[in-house]
C-alpha cells in the first residue's frame, strides 16, 4: 500500500494488499464484483469524491494543465478556488463504470483492468 500526501488516497498492488489493509472495503468489492482478474490488478482508493477530483486535476486526466504547481509566482493557487466536491460529483456521473466504483461510504475505487 502507498499513500498520497496531497489528498486522501491509497494505491494497493492487488486485492490481497487491499484486504490486508481494509477488510471492510474488500468485502464490499467482493459483494459487488465477485471474483475475477481485477483482483490481480492495482486498486486506487480515494477517500472522497473531492480527493478523486484533486487527483484527476493534479495527476490524472487534467495533469497536463500543471495544476500540481505549488508556486504560481505570487498569483493565487487555482486549486484553492475549485469546488472539488462539485467536480468530483460530476466526474462520477461521467466516468467509465467498468473501472470505477463509488462505495457505500462515498469512497472511489478505481482499477485500470475493469471489474469483469
Amino acid at each position: 500500500m502507498q499513500r498520497c500526501e496531497d489528498y486522501a488516497g491509497s494505491w494497493y498492488d492487488n486485492f490481497d494488499d487491499l484486504q490486508a489493509n481494509d477488510p471492510s472495503l474488500a468485502k464490499e468489492l467482493l459483494e459487488m464484483f465477485d471474483d475475477g482478474e481485477w483482483k490481480n490488478d492495482q486498486l486506487f482508493v480515494y477517500e472522497s469524491l473531492e480527493d478523486y477530483a484533486y487527483y484527476e486535476l493534479t495527476e490524472g486526466w487534467y495533469a497536463d494543465k500543471h495544476l500540481d504547481q505549488k508556486d504560481y509566482n505570487g498569483a493565487p493557487n487555482p486549486m484553492d478556488f475549485i469546488d472539488l466536491k462539485a467536480l468530483g460529483l460530476q466526474l462520477s456521473r461521467t466516468w467509465d463504470e467498468s473501472c470505477h466504483y463509488l462505495t457505500k461510504d462515498n469512497w472511489v475505487v478505481e482499477t485500470s483492468y475493469g471489474w469483469n
